[in-house]
């Protein structure tokens, strides 16, 4: 693994939530041997006045520059981040192509420069400096090369032509300038590599991973074969088969449903809600998700397939097999590494057989080998690998 290094992330998300995020995860065991600063993704003058009755959204005391807007954490892998809260910018998104835009979203990255080189000068991180920018091509592509950085590199960990609208409106033109900037991309699937390995000087996968120690509080050694309980982790929103789920639903009646997580459609929570055998249990922490792990029977990743999906290589996957966790899945993208491990189909009728046959089939003997196969695919691994690519990466710039 790398170490001594500084290491700049400009992350398009913040550190905290109530999911797990990649960039956050490599972060905390990248700190153990490397200086960090973590740059949250900025909120806009919208975000503010909408925070405005929601205090624990946007500080702004920092938002405001009244208070330091640097936070020092101590992460679980026994290192230290050093996560800014950078100034609010203004909202551009929903503006065309043009002078107008190009000169706010220019203003906004000087805004965003300013803070991260007070910042990196205060934290004494200014020399050997890695700019690791994860999934914020237009801060990347504004601030790029601006920081005296040794090396440049786009992590890349969603396709954003398949993303919403306000998004990848803007977002395919300024990534693909990213893209050529960049030292190098660095991909968390095989669909996103084929997606951007034309467009680049070079392209690295590294692929998502679990956090074993805490998923594997919701392993069961013994399945209980008196209950039928189908569980889902994660965001609800358009990337799941309506039609497959309702299907589940009117089929097995005697089955309990239980989705876990945040509700990004309005669609989505309405066909959940309308059926009495689901539950919709809404956003949890991290931390609070084994215990429901415990109490399921089979775990489904019911993904439509589109441009969006098919980058996808889902953390859930690795989180339902460290609980022991048969999974059945629909065939949206980078899941090959699993083939032999989970039920794959788009048909609804085999999902719903697949589901039942999981269940009913289910020993101690397969949940072993589940979470025997998700101790492989830990956050340590791969940040040895980041940090092989860094290091690959470097070598060929000299």
């Amino acid at each position: 693994m790398i170490n001594n290094r500084n290491i700049l992330c400009i992350s398009g998300t913040e550190w905290n939530g109530n999911y797990i995020k990649a960039v956050v995860e490599l972060m905390k065991v990248l700190s153990a041997k490397n200086k960090i600063l973590f740059v949250e993704n900025a909120y806009t003058y919208k975000d503010a006045i909408a925070g405005v009755s929601d205090k624990d959204k946007i500080d702004f005391a920092k938002a405001f520059g009244l208070k330091s807007r640097i936070k020092t954490i101590q992460t679980d892998k026994g290192g230290t981040v050093h996560v800014l809260f950078p100034p609010l910018v203004f909202p551009v998104n929903f503006l065309p192509n043009g002078m107008l835009y190009n000169n706010l979203l220019k203003f906004n990255g000087w805004l965003l420069r300013r803070s991260v080189k007070k910042a990196l000068k205060k934290l004494d991180m200014q020399d050997e400096l890695i700019n690791f920018t994860s999934f914020n091509p237009g801060m990347g592509l504004i601030t790029g090369r601006t920081f005296n950085e040794k090396t440049l590199i786009y992590h890349c960990y969603d396709e954003i032509k398949g993303a919403p609208y306000w998004l990848s409106k803007h977002g395919l033109r300024l990534e693909a300038g990213f893209m050529k900037m960049a030292d190098a991309v660095i991909v968390t699937s095989k669909g996103l590599y084929d997606s951007k390995k034309d467009f680049c000087k070079q392209c690295f996968i590294v692929k998502n991973a679990v956090k074993v120690d805490l998923f594997k509080k919701g392993f069961n050694n013994t399945p209980d074969h008196t209950k039928k309980v189908v569980g889902y982790v994660g965001t609800i929103d358009d990337r799941s088969d309506y039609n497959i789920l309702q299907y589940l639903f009117t089929s097995l009646p005697d089955a309990e449903f239980v989705f876990v997580g945040r509700i990004l459609s309005e669609r989505g929570e309405a066909i959940l809600r309308k059926y009495p055998n689901v539950k919709v249990e809404g956003p949890k922490m991290p931390e609070q998700l084994p215990p429901y792990l415990q109490t399921f029977s089979v775990g489904i990743i019911p993904f439509v397939k589109d441009d969006f999906t098919k980058g996808i290589y889902p953390m859930k996957i690795n989180e339902y097999l460290a609980a022991g966790l048969p999974v059945v899945s629909t065939n949206f993208g980078d899941i090959a590494d699993f083939r032999n491990l989970i039920k794959i189909t788009d048909d609804k009728e085999t999902f719903m057989q697949y589901v039942l046959a999981e269940m009913a089939g289910d020993t101690p003997q397969k949940r072993e080998a589940r979470l025997k196969t998700a101790e492989s695919n830990t956050w340590d691994k791969r940040a040895d690998e980041l940090s092989a690519v860094i290091e690959q990466v470097e070598d060929g710039l000299k």
